[in-house]
């Protein structure tokens, strides 16, 4: 098989695990953006009833991330099917056919 044959063989099954992961990946930035959001607040607030509400919407965050943990296998797959689209990109071919 030929160099381009593998890099589309690769960019198939990285796409498929891609596209399995999505929810989890979805899942992660939601955890990450809860997490961030309560922290941002609790550091911002006066009260100490907002920030122990605050906080609890940081443990949340938290444990949301924590729970789509398997996202970080789609977020490899992204980074490796671009680091093979990169490759694609690198491949010359060259074909001198003499008639």
């Amino acid at each position: 098989m030929t160099t381009k044959g593998w890099i589309i063989l690769g960019a198939v099954a990285l796409s498929i695990i891609l596209l399995s992961s999505l929810g989890a990946m979805l899942g992660l930035v939601a955890g990450a953006g809860l997490a961030y959001l309560g922290w941002r607040q609790a550091t911002l607030s006066e009260a100490i009833v907002m920030k122990v509400l605050w906080w609890f919407v940081l443990v949340i965050g938290v444990l949301v991330g924590i729970s789509s943990l398997p996202g970080m296998i789609g977020v490899v797959a992204l980074y490796l099917l671009l680091k093979l689209y990169d490759k694609w990109k690198e491949t010359k071919d060259y074909s001198y056919d003499k008639f």
